[in-house]
């Protein structure tokens, strides 16, 4: 008896689908753009459950997040990576909506974060400077409390001058936080 040559082996399957011929050139385009997805789903894990919960996701993939933030390393962690990247590649009016509302987020830890320098180079600013940069700040926020600023600036540098732990700088910069936010 003869045995069809095909039968019993591994014959791999050489045919692509119609969205992915559509856009891509290559297989390699194909793999290259199925693997961005599943980076920027890995974007996304690193987030607070809060922020990802703020993304509205349906409940299979927001579960599958918080499995994923709680998983150590192996192989069982970048199958649910690969699974995350799979669901994104699904539905691709899902993963507009995820990407707009990321921007958002990102933007927003941006802006804070140079808020939050700029606080940090007035704190500096005052410790060095003293009376001249408290002035100045001052012109900016009336509302400060000069007494106490004065205070802790005069403390933060007695600490900067023996070498001691800046606990007045950090007071400073808490303050200042609470200032504005």
């Amino acid at each position: 008896m003869v045995r069809p040559r095909n039968v019993g082996r591994y014959v791999p399957f050489k045919e692509t689908p119609d969205w992915e011929q559509e856009e891509f050139a290559s297989r390699t385009e194909i793999r290259q753009a199925a693997q961005a997805v599943t980076d920027f789903g890995e974007r996304i894990a690193e987030l607070t459950e809060k922020q990802i919960a703020s993304f509205n996701l349906p409940t299979e993939l927001f579960d599958a997040y918080m499995l994923l933030k709680k998983m150590g390393k192996g192989p069982a962690l970048k199958r649910q990576k690969a699974f995350i990247g799979k669901y994104f590649r699904k539905d691709e009016a899902l993963i507009i909506q995820v990407k707009a509302r990321f921007q958002e987020i990102e933007s927003k830890e941006k802006q804070k974060n140079a808020h939050f320098h700029r606080l940090e180079k007035w704190r500096d600013r005052m410790v060095a400077e003293g009376d001249t940069a408290l002035n100045e700040f001052l012109a900016q926020y009336p509302q400060a409390d000069r007494t106490q600023l004065r205070q802790w600036i005069r403390n933060a540098q007695k600490e900067a001058e023996q070498s001691k732990p800046a606990k007045a700088a950090k007071s400073i910069f808490q303050y200042l936080k609470a200032l504005e936010w």
